[in-house]
């Protein structure tokens, strides 16, 4: 058979009939793609891949059949930390003598924010003014809190509701040594 009447040689390919066999051969021997192109030259991995495919030639592994999934070995176990101590919780304050329980001196809020904003319109807040929404922007009722705000948008209650406190990270992204344990 000639190469021009060949189906694996075209008109500038660099598959010619030779090429093709020992492609196969290799595939045979066990080696990788990548191994395959540096050994035939002037081929990319990815070629090989492409060839191999296209003519149906063994090599890699079989593909697992529909349905199944292939099994995936179990990872190993990794050893476990040996837990952190806690520190104490502080002595919860004694109720106050109105007969009010902790539980419920705990649940109190420390102050209360007003659930009626102060402006309706945010064009008319003053400038430190309290930038809270209450209510829904739909709603005609809708209005912003308007109370003093010293240090940013909020008010001193709606900035403890909005921002919490995180823990102080350093560069390595880990908590400082020592950060979060008790002080002795």
């Amino acid at each position: 058979m000639s190469s021009s009447n060949s189906v694996f040689a075209k008109a500038g390919s660099v598959w010619s009939e030779a090429r093709v066999e020992r492609l196969n051969a290799l595939l045979l021997q066990g080696l990788s793609a990548s191994q395959i192109a540096k050994a035939l030259g002037g081929v990319s991995r990815n070629a090989v891949i492409g060839k191999s495919h296209r003519l149906g030639l063994a090599g890699g592994s079989p593909p697992s059949p529909p349905g199944r999934r292939a099994t995936i070995p179990a990872r190993a176990a990794r050893p476990r930390k040996a837990p952190v101590p806690r520190c104490p919780r502080p002595p919860t304050p004694e109720p106050p003598s109105g007969g009010a329980s902790a539980a419920a001196v705990r649940r109190r809020p420390a102050s209360v924010v007003e659930a009626i904003g102060r402006v309706a319109d945010l064009t008319a807040l003053p400038r430190r003014a309290c930038r809270w929404p209450i209510g829904d922007p739909k709603d005609a009722a809708f209005s912003w809190c308007g109370a003093s705000a010293p240090l940013g948008p909020y008010c001193d209650d709606h900035r403890a509701r909005a921002y919490r406190a995180t823990p102080v990270r350093v560069a390595s992204g880990r908590a400082p040594a020592g950060a979060g344990r008790c002080a002795a």
